[in-house]
Order: C-alpha cells, then structure tokens, then sequence
C-alpha cells in the first residue's frame, strides 16, 4: 500500500491519488559547482476540500488581501512534513502554493538545503536593522554583541584578538604609514577593523536556526580569514542611526524683548537667548534655558527658526544698526566660535518712526528666517545661541515665542570615538553572496539535517574518503537501460579562476589561476567557473617584514580622507612578535599614546615566509625551490581528477522509504554492476514502489 501523508502547518491535507507527489534530492551539482542545491517536489496538485481550504487559508477566494501586519497563507511559506508508510521523508520542509484553479490548488515542497539558503537572502547590512526581516525584526540582533568603540584602546589592545572576538583592527596600510621610519606611532584615526570570516559565518548560520558542522571547521585556514575593511565609506548601521538621530529642540516660549541702551557713540551689545521651553529632549543634553552639552563625539545640524522678528534702531546717521544672531561653540578651556550666523537689518526697507535725513530711527518685521550649521562634536563641547547688536546701540529687537533652535544628529559616518557597528565592517553584500564566496574558496559542498538543524561544511574530498562506509546499491540498480556521458555541465578545457581586478594591483590578473582539463572534446574558450568577491592586496615593508596594503588615501587631495575606492580584500590573520624582534609599536590617537612591544597582527594576502597562500595559484618565494599551494591545487585538485576522467552514469534504482529516510548524499554508492564507486549528484522524481532516475559521477 503506497501511503502518503502530507502536514502543512500541523495539519494533515488530503491529497490525491491523481498528482503524486515526487521528490528529488541533490545537495552540490558537480557540473555546477558555484551553486548549492537542495531537495524538492514536483508541483503537484491538491484536491480543494473544505479541510484543504481551511488548511490553505482558503487560497480560492480571491477576495484575499495581504497585509504588513498580517499575511495571508497565501502569501506565506508553510511549515511542511511528509510521512511516507510511517517513515518520515522531508521532517522539517516548507511549501509553497504556486496557483490554484477551480478545483486543486498547486503546491512546491522545499526542504534540504534549500531550507537553510532560503533563511538566507538580504544584505548582511540588514542584519542590523531591527526593522528588517532578516534581522526577526528586532529580537534577534546578532552582531550587535560585537559593537565597540573604534579608539585607541580597541585599536591598541585588538592586536591579539582572533575568531572568537570577531573584529580586529590590524596594522594595514592605507596610505598613511610611512614607508622608510617604521618607528613612528602607528596613528590609529588611519587604522580600519576587519571582521573574522568564520564568526561572521557563524553568526548568518546561527540566524538560520542552524549549527555549522563539518571538516571545514578543521580547516586551520578558516579561522585566520579577515575581511578587512576596504568600504567607499563606514555607515552606522541603521539601528544607531535612527536612534541617534533624534532631535533636540527648545522654544522661546514667549516672546523675547532686549533694548540695547542708548549712546551717542558706536558700540556693540551681546548677549545670549534663553529659551524657555524644551519640546525634545536628545539623552539630556540640552540645558534648561541655555544651550547643549554632548555627551559623546557626534556630528550634528543645528538650526534655529525664527517665523517674526521685530527689529528697531537708527536707520540713517551715525553708524545704522543691524543685528546678529550667531550658533556658538563651547570648548572647555578655549574661547567660544561662531559656527554661523544670520544678519537682521533694515535693507529690505522699513517703517519710519522718527527723524530725518541723517538721524532717522525706523523698525521693520522680519519673517521666516532660518540659519544653520553643521558641525562635529567632541564629548563636553556645547551650543548656544547669542546675539550681538552692531553700529549704533540704539537699538532694540523683539523675537517671538514660537521661535525654536534643534539640534538633529547626522550620524551615517562612523566617527572617532563612536560605536562601530560590525556587520558595517564586512563588504556591502547579500548574506548569500558571502557565503558561497566562501564555499567556492573552500571547495564546500554542504548538506543539512533537518531533524538536528546542524549543516555539514563538507567537501569533495570527503566524500572519496567516505568510500569505506559506502551504500552498496547493487540489488537496488534496475535493468531500465543506462545512460553514460563523459561531459559534466559547461566546463570548458581552460576554466579561469579569479578575483576581483582592481586598477590598484598590478598586474591586474595577481592571484588568479585556471583549471585545465585534458579533454579535446571539450569547449577551447576559457570559462569563468570562479569569480570571488574579493581583490587581492600586495605587501610593503614594515617590522618583521612586511604589511598588506590596501591605498585608500588620495595622496594629491591633500586630505586623509579615505576616497580612493577598491575591491573587497581578504586576509590571513599573522600574529607577528615583535618582543622578539626587541621591538616595540606605538598606537597614538593623536593625544595618548598605547605601546606594545609583544604581538602585533599584520594580515597578509600572500607572503613569501608564510604557510598560507590566498592566490589561486602556487607561488614559489624568490629563492626557494618548493611552491607554497594556492588555493586550486589544496582545495580543487580531487575535482579536477574527476573531471580529467569524466564518467557521468545514469541508472534506475528501486529505493524504499528507508532508503530516503537514511538518505546521506555525502556517502558514495558502490555498485558491484560497475565495479566502481559514484558521487549521488541527483536523485530525481523519487516515488514509493516506482523507480527514479538517479544521476551518478564516478569517485576514485
């Protein structure tokens, strides 16, 4: 008896004899190894019962709305389990409703990995944003015990950090290290953190509800990978943003009157607005009835709005009056400067009050006037409004109750002494992206267990080493005829393995390398099969050697702004010990001064005197005989050896439930049919009791 049992949401649905429901499981296609796959269903068909549709949300009627706070079925992934003869097949899928009719409604089950990768999907700057799906909106802020404050104590005491800190900030030239004096301080305003590849990895996955296992984790290269910081600008992320932003305001509260006192000589008169009544308060900085205090470094707009002013003086004779109303800056321990000011006079005309030709006084109205200013704050530096009467001093102004200053904070730049946000340190790429470019340098092909919620980094060479514990699917291989092929997918003769170009590195093509099969029948034009994300970086002198160096200063813009843009860079963390070397590096702040004189981590892409190669290719040192491995020959070789000798075979094959239950597509199959050992790369359109397609590559 064939029986199917389909849950969607908890529920147990009807289905039909009429739409069987076949799946298919793959985990790595090997004639497409840029992509991870994952197990599915047809689309089949379900019968539109009443249980059905209360099951589905009632998917038939079309009156159906989807909304923010309250999405329809429909609109929805489903919780999904199929239960073949009592054994589980699919424990932990979702479904999808693709379309319904009149009388069946067309479903999609997903699960494997597919499960895992589809918790996946936005930028890696969401994951910060508390608003934002990929973040559960709010409650799950994962990177957000990483924060911390980019100053000369993070910078200094960083150096021995590793991938259970997660950000480091290494010695790396941007620009601004001297390249002949390497006893000079190491300024640490010209220092960027970068992010350890492994806990950023394990910080996506633990957002998926997963644990990462697998012989990546063994991989001693794996934790020692940096992103290093090499964005065309450093965000906050959204969160600090949109709560820091906030703004400050004070309003006069009712109207304000000042005479400046009558002389026959010019004078000035000064003075500061007390403002009576706070609308907004930002952490408590704003003075009753002064001004604002910051309380930590932060760039702000300061504007002050005045609807109605009234302005009285000499217009004619002696010195004509004019008023300034001017933001001050307060500096303990320095004298107070005008950031900006705005002028009140009579020079769009006024109204006679008394005297002639050369002694009149006059007043006028003055509407709608705002000034503003943009500034960096410093912890303890403070605002104020003042003003100051010019020319003669008889003079008086009267400014309504309704005129208000703000002071909103502009804080998009990550500023010395403020909060680093880390998933701002990694490049702006998709969580997806990030990962595969990681399983491509790698060689991981990766599975999931979707009754543990653990996925398994594994790789090719795992599976050949898997031989021993094979399952042996002789008696399971049906005489249905047999396809074998001796091409896998679109590989071509030359198959270019890259990184990023960046007119920086020269030559342009530093790192790469190619995959060459020997087979004539295959395509002569070469192919990308990699292209990561990330550029190389070349080295310059320093202590112990040398340091990677990523230009980000313009050294003709006469700034020290980084605005010089590149590719995303990846490094191997070095922890260099220069208290063996009997020397010591000193990290200032341009104030203080930190030295270290054990460890110092000075991050390399490639170095001749090291163990780790980042360059696809191997690279001989200047001098020695002996190539250290790049990437291709210790990650890409074993795939390499199967496509050199392609045999892609395809049989059908009777499996039991059973058989898909303790379905491992790590493991190879032996058949004794073949004498040989095979990779399952596709089990396609399995069905209880009929045979399926299965697609096999030859190991070993």
């Amino acid at each position: 008896m064939n029986t199917i049992q389909l849950y969607l949401n908890d529920q147990l649905a009807d289905v039909s004899e009429d739409s069987p429901i076949a799946l298919t499981f793959q985990i790595n296609d090997l004639s497409e190894v840029k992509n991870q796959q994952g197990n599915t269903s047809n689309q089949f068909k379900l019968p539109l019962t009443q249980n059905n549709r209360i099951i589905l949300g009632y998917a038939d009627d079309i009156g159906i709305t989807d909304t923010v706070a309250a999405p329809q079925i429909p609109y929805t992934q489903l919780s999904a389990r199929i239960i073949q003869n009592g054994i589980e097949i699919l424990p932990n899928a979702i479904a999808e409703i693709n379309e319904v009719d009149d009388n069946t409604v067309s479903i999609t089950v997903l699960s494997g990995n597919v499960d895992f990768f589809d918790a996946l999907g936005g930028q890696i700057a969401d994951m910060g944003d508390s608003t934002s799906q990929w973040s559960n909106y709010g409650s799950n802020l994962l990177w957000k015990p990483y924060d911390h404050t980019w100053d000369l104590q993070s910078a200094a005491y960083s150096q021995k950090n590793t991938e259970a800190d997660g950000w480091i900030y290494p010695v790396i030239d941007y620009g601004l290290i001297d390249l002949y004096d390497f006893s000079l301080p190491v300024n640490v305003h010209n220092l960027r953190p970068g992010f350890f590849i492994k806990k950023a990895i394990d910080i996506l996955v633990q957002s998926t509800g997963y644990t990462a296992t697998g012989s990546l984790l063994a991989d001693p290269l794996y934790p020692l990978l940096i992103a290093q910081f090499s964005n065309s600008s450093w965000e906050h992320g959204v969160d600090f943003q949109n709560v820091t932003n906030q703004v400050a305001a004070m309003e006069l509260g009712q109207n304000l009157s000042v005479d400046h006192p009558n002389a026959e000589t010019p004078a000035n008169g000064m003075g500061n607005i007390t403002w009576g009544v706070i609308n907004s308060y930002w952490n408590n900085q704003f003075v009753p009835g002064h001004g604002f205090t910051a309380s930590a470094t932060e760039t702000v707009l300061i504007t002050v709005t005045v609807p109605h002013l009234y302005f009285k003086g000499v217009v004619t004779g002696k010195t004509p009056s004019y008023l300034n109303v001017i933001i001050w800056l307060t500096t303990p321990g320095l004298s107070d400067a005008a950031l900006a000011q705005m002028q009140f006079d009579f020079s769009a005309g006024y109204h006679h009050i008394t005297g002639s030709g050369s002694g009149i006084i006059g007043s006028t109205d003055i509407y709608h006037q705002t000034l503003t200013a943009t500034t960096e704050l410093a912890e303890g530096q403070g605002l104020y409004i003042g003003y100051e009467f010019q020319g003669s001093t008889d003079a008086n102004f009267e400014m309504d109750g309704d005129a208000t200053w703000t002071v909103q904070a502009q804080n998009q730049t990550v500023k010395f002494n403020q909060v680093v946000q880390c998933e701002r340190i990694l490049p702006d790429m998709s969580q997806l992206d990030f990962l595969k470019d990681t399983f491509q340098r790698f060689g991981i092909m990766c599975q999931t267990d979707v009754y543990n919620k653990t996925i398994n980094f594994a790789c090719l060479k795992d599976i050949i080493n898997n031989i021993p514990v094979a399952f042996d699917w002789t008696s399971k291989c049906i005489d249905q005829g047999k396809q074998l092929n001796y091409q896998l997918g679109s590989y071509a003769q030359v198959n270019n393995l890259e990184y990023q170009t960046d007119p920086n590195i020269l030559p342009l093509k530093f790192g790469w390398d190619r995959l060459i099969i020997n087979d004539q029948t295959l395509s002569t034009v070469p192919t990308d099969l990699i292209v990561s994300k990330f550029g190389p970086s070349f080295n310059r002198p320093y202590i112990g050697g040398s340091i990677a160096q990523i230009i980000m200063i313009d050294p003709t813009s006469g700034t020290n702004d980084f605005t010089v843009s590149v590719a995303p860079r990846i490094l191997v963390d070095q922890k260099l010990n220069i208290g063996a070397l009997g020397k010591t590096v000193n990290f200032t702040d341009g104030v203080n001064t930190i030295a270290v004189n054990d460890v110092i981590s000075v991050p390399y892409f490639y170095k001749p005197d090291c163990e780790y190669n980042l360059s696809w290719c191997d690279v001989t040192p200047p001098g020695q005989t002996v190539p250290i491995p790049g990437l291709k020959t210790k990650y890409y070789s074993d795939l390499q050896k199967v496509l050199q000798n392609t045999k892609i075979l395809v049989r059908y094959f009777l499996l039991t439930p059973r058989d898909i239950a303790g379905l491992d597509l790590l493991v190879p199959v032996y058949l004794q049919q073949h004498n040989a050992y095979f990779y399952i790369n596709k089990i396609d359109s399995w069905m209880k009791g009929k045979p399926c397609k299965v697609e096999l590559v030859r190991i070993g």
